[in-house]
């Protein structure tokens, strides 16, 4: 449950500053690497430079996740106390 807590918050930490700074790795290389252009009309009805900043807070979302999830695995925090009877 807390994995869930800190992908949501880093997400929305990435996605306030990659409004700033759309061009942050990894959403705009990925972008380019697909050779989808760089556009200021809406692209489904979403700003293009917006569709940078979901793609780059998903990305360190994830890798933020990810990384708490083998560090708690590896420490034993992930685990609640079970008693066998």
């Amino acid at each position: 449950m807390i994995g869930a807590v800190i992908f949501i918050v880093v997400f929305l930490a990435v996605l306030g500053v990659s409004l700033g700074m759309p061009w942050l790795p990894p959403g705009y290389m990925i972008f380019d690497v697909l050779n989808i252009p760089a556009v200021d009309y809406p692209v489904l009805g979403i700003p293009a430079y917006l569709l940078f900043s979901i793609v780059n807070g998903v990305v360190y979302g994830f890798i933020i996740w990810l990384i708490y999830s083998v560090v708690a695995a590896a420490t034993g925090k992930g685990k609640k106390d079970q008693q066998i009877s």
